[in-house]
Order: structure tokens, then C-alpha cells, then sequence
């Protein structure tokens, strides 16, 4: 017998009917009402020890929004949430918070019931926006100093922001003509909506942070003369260098890189692209998407809204070794989108020097690597045809390695840039955080990077690295659970 669940709302989202959701690129996910999210907010248990908060890379105040949303006072909600959290209505709708994150750590996860810490968040983010308050958050005076900030995704974003609430001087340099990095041009509008990443943006313009676009560090300007204009440099040019393929046929026209294919549709907008005339992709209407990941799924519905076709995503391992997040999966399969699990591309087919099919391998999973993940394996003589009219490669990309490699910056696995525990790396006063350092992540995990770089670029420039304050301390050890109920407020952050 099914049993009616009590979090408010389908289990886990509510969405837009599966059908008419992929005539655009509207939001898939719907938000809760007023009603609802106090209802839901009510169920949160306030645990003396919230797990919820330690499971949270930026170490979102879960229980405090919760409080707040319970007794209807958004604007407290928000408040909290907005101390560590410079990007609310973005990780709101791109965490996976249910795998690692805070609703997997929610209590009452046992009960399978976690509370819907994501929808709440994103609740509070669209009410303050709809308010188009921008409050900015406490800031120390100014202390003359400047920092330099190469690249304006999530990581960079974030620790300017700590940066300047520092009283620090922050100019960041972005070299697409809009900022944002992966989060502007590699999530789809279905799952993040343009406009709420431009008014998170803009807020923090707002609190006095320059953003230079349309300048690549390495090209444009050299590290150099970045050294020689502030008092620290920090690099979080995230992840840019895909994974190189010698599949024979891959230089076929409509074999395409999935990074770029996204970056080209979202680069200048949907609309933009769309009503090219043609279009840069000749898609066709069989396509087929390697790979098993977020991106490979959004290669996939993307493609779907462009063209209506019949899409495909073929993965070389089974349906449970996915690494996609689970609900993109359900909302993919809802869509119509088909999945060929066990198979790997042997040879893309082409005539007239244009893909026309793949020849695939069928798989099976052999011996366990060092990590314990079964090696796929070619079966012997069971080799068959795919066709279609377009292929797009999403099979992983590594750390942004340009800058680096034009500036002698000593690196680590995959050309990433190589920091010790104080996110330093080879060159004095050039800190490196985000994916550039570690390779793809979350958002909210470069955001995380970014904040703990930050914060020793701080120290640096401060002479305060035997001072160290974690956040966790700042946040809440020193401020509270009582003096929260009291109406109290966090401070600026420490000296």
C-alpha cells in the first residue's frame, strides 16, 4: 500500500508536465507556495545539532531559515541564509540535495521524508528578489588593500564577496563578455533560469565589486602585471579542458563536444541561438549523447528542445553506476529521452564526411579498478550499428588550463593547479581555488573553494595566519542557537 508522503508537495518536486516542458526551456522544477513552505518549514525538528548545516559546503544556516520561515518572516530567513550563502537562488536550484548534501543529512531522511531544504531556499531567494531589496550584507572598512580575481564563476564570485566584506578592494576578470562561468553558460534555463543568476550577480556588483569581461588573463594581461597592480591575486578559472577522444571518426561534421554545444546555446541566451538562421548545429532529429553524467543529461534534453527528435544517451556502464543526479535522470526519462546502458563507441560512421551512424561496442563489467568501480570491457564479436544524425560527447573535462601553462605556475593531476593547505600556489601572492585546482564539482563546492581561499588570502594580506577563524566558529559557535531565537544577527566577519 502507498503511503501518502508528508513533505508538501510530490515527492521530491513538483514539476511542469512532462510533455509540455520540453516545447521550452522553462523551469522544470515549480516552487512552493506561501502556504507550503511555511507547512513544510514547520516540520524541521531545529536539532540542537543541525547535521543539515555540516553537510552544506557554504554552511547554510538550514535551521535558522527554518525557524524564520515557520513564523512567516522571510526577511529574517533570508538574512541568515544570505551570511554565507552569496548565491542563494543558484544553489537553491543546482544543488543535488539529496545525495551528500544537506536533506540526505536531514534527520528525517530516515523516515524518508527530509525536509525540503532546497525548496525553501529557493522560496526565500525569489521572495527577496521579488522585493528587489539587494540588501548588502556587513561589511569591515575599507583597508586599502587589492585583490585580483581571475575568473567570475561561482568560486570567484563567492570569494570576492568574502573579499570585500573584508574591506578589501576586489576587480575580477572574466574572460566571456558575461560572468557567471559554468553556471551562465553550461546550465540549461529548465534547471536555472538566467535571470536569477544575473540578479545574484548584480547584487554583489553592488556591494562595490568591479567585474572586468571580455579580458583573458594570460592573453589580454599577464599574471605579471596582476601581481604588480594588487597585494594578492586568486585564481578560479574552473574546468575547461575536455577530455581528448581518439575514437577513429570523431573528426566526422556532428560529432560535437557537449561542453561547447551547451556554451554555444547558452552563451548569448536560448532565444539568441534559436532564431539563428540555421543554426550553428545541424542536430537533426536522431541524436545520440555519450556519456552519464549532469552534462551529458542536459546535452540530451537540451537537444530534445531543439529539435524534437529522437535522443538517445548511451553509457558504458549500468543505470545504478550513473553519476548523474537522480532526479535529472527521472525528469530525463519522464521526457521521453532513452537510455542504452553497457555500450561504448567504437568507430563513428560518416558520409560525405558527415556522421551518419556509430558503430558500439556491447560491454560488460569486469575486474574492479584501484577505486573498486568494475572496469567496462568489450564483449567479443557483439559489435552493432547506431544511427544517427548528430553525436554529442560529454565524457568529463579536466581543470582550465591556459593560465598555468602560459604562467609557470607549478601543477598537479590533470594540469591542475597545484596549492597547499593554504590554497597558495608556486608564485607568492597567487592564491587558486574552485575546479580549476580539483577538476568538475558542485557549484556549491567551488563556492565553498572559494571562500576558504578567500579567507587565507585574507590572512595574507592581513598578517593573520596564526589567527584563523573557521567559518563554522564565526557562524555558529559564536553566534548561538538562543541569541538566533532572540532576533540576534551575525556580525560582520572576524577581524
Amino acid at each position: 500500500m502507498e503511503v501518502e508522503p508528508n513533505r508538501v508537495g510530490k515527492f521530491p518536486f513538483k514539476m511542469l508536465d512532462s510533455k509540455k516542458r520540453t516545447e521550452n526551456f522553462s523551469e522544470v522544477q515549480l516552487p512552493y507556495t506561501e502556504e507550503e513552505v511555511i507547512k513544510e518549514a514547520e516540520r524541521c525538528l531545529l536539532c540542537g545539532t543541525p547535521v543539515c548545516i555540516d553537510a552544506c559546503p557554504v554552511l547554510l544556516d538550514v535551521r535558522g531559515m527554518n525557524e524564520a520561515v515557520a513564523r512567516g518572516d522571510f526577511k529574517k530567513a533570508h538574512d541568515r541564509i544570505r551570511e554565507t550563502n552569496s548565491l542563494l537562488g543558484v544553489t537553491a536550484r543546482c544543488c543535488p540535495q539529496l545525495q551528500g548534501l544537506c536533506e540526505d543529512a536531514c534527520v528525517l531522511r530516515w523516515s524518508g521524508q527530509p525536509i525540503g531544504i532546497g525548496l525553501i531556499q529557493r522560496y526565500i531567494a525569489d521572495w527577496e528578489q521579488k522585493q528587489q531589496s539587494k540588501q548588502k550584507p556587513s561589511m569591515l572598512a575599507d583597508t586599502g588593500k587589492t585583490v585580483a580575481i581571475v575568473g567570475a564563476g561561482p568560486a570567484g564570485l563567492a570569494g570576492a564577496e568574502l573579499l570585500k566584506r573584508y574591506g578589501h578592494r576586489v576587480r575580477i576578470y572574466e574572460e566571456l563578455m558575461t560572468p557567471g562561468g559554468t553556471a551562465w553558460y553550461g546550465i540549461p534555463d529548465y534547471h536555472l533560469p538566467k535571470e536569477v543568476l544575473l540578479y545574484e550577480i548584480d547584487r554583489i556588483v553592488e556591494m562595490g565589486i568591479e567585474i572586468i569581461t571580455g579580458t583573458k588573463i594570460g592573453r589580454d594581461l599577464t599574471l605579471a602585471q596582476l601581481k604588480e597592480e594588487n597585494n594578492a591575486v586568486l585564481i578560479t578559472t574552473g574546468s575547461k579542458d575536455v577530455n581528448k577522444l581518439n575514437t577513429p571518426g570523431i573528426e566526422l561534421i556532428g560529432v560535437l563536444d557537449g561542453y561547447q554545444f551547451l556554451e554555444d546555446v547558452f552563451i548569448h541566451g536560448v532565444d539568441s541561438y534559436t532564431k539563428t538562421n540555421p543554426q550553428k548545429h545541424q542536430l537533426g532529429k536522431q541524436v545520440v549523447v555519450i556519456g552519464g553524467g549532469d552534462t551529458a543529461i542536459d546535452c540530451a534534453r537540451t537537444a530534445l528542445r531543439l529539435t524534437q527528435g529522437d535522443i538517445k544517451i548511451a553509457y558504458r556502464r549500468t543505470e545504478n553506476d550513473l553519476p548523474a543526479d537522480p532526479i535529472m535522470l527521472q525528469e530525463a526519462k519522464e521526457e521521453g529521452i532513452e537510455f542504452v546502458f553497457l555500450v561504448e563507441p567504437k568507430a563513428y560512421e560518416g558520409e560525405n564526411g558527415r556522421i551518419k551512424s556509430i558503430s558500439m561496442n556491447r560491454m560488460k563489467l569486469g575486474t574492479p579498478d584501484q577505486t573498486g568501480r568494475k572496469i567496462p570491457e568489450p564483449i567479443p564479436n557483439q559489435e552493432f550499428e547506431m544511427k544517427c544524425t548528430s553525436a554529442i560527447l560529454a565524457v568529463g573535462r579536466g581543470p582550465n588550463s591556459f593560465i598555468q601553462t602560459n604562467a609557470g605556475i607549478k601543477t598537479g593531476k590533470h594540469d591542475s593547479i597545484a596549492i597547499d593547505n593554504q590554497y597558495k600556489t608556486s608564485i607568492n601572492g597567487v592564491f587558486a581555488a574552485g575546479d580549476v585546482t580539483t577538476g568538475e564539482t558542485l557549484v556549491v563546492k567551488a563556492m565553498a573553494s572559494g571562500r576558504e581561499a578567500a579567507e587565507r588570502v585574507h590572512e595574507y594580506l592581513m598578517n593573520l595566519q596564526d589567527c584563523h577563524v573557521s567559518f563554522y566558529e564565526r557562524y555558529y559557535k559564536q553566534n548561538f542557537y538562543d541569541r538566533m531565537l532572540e532576533g540576534g544577527k551575525a556580525g560582520p566577519p572576524p577581524e
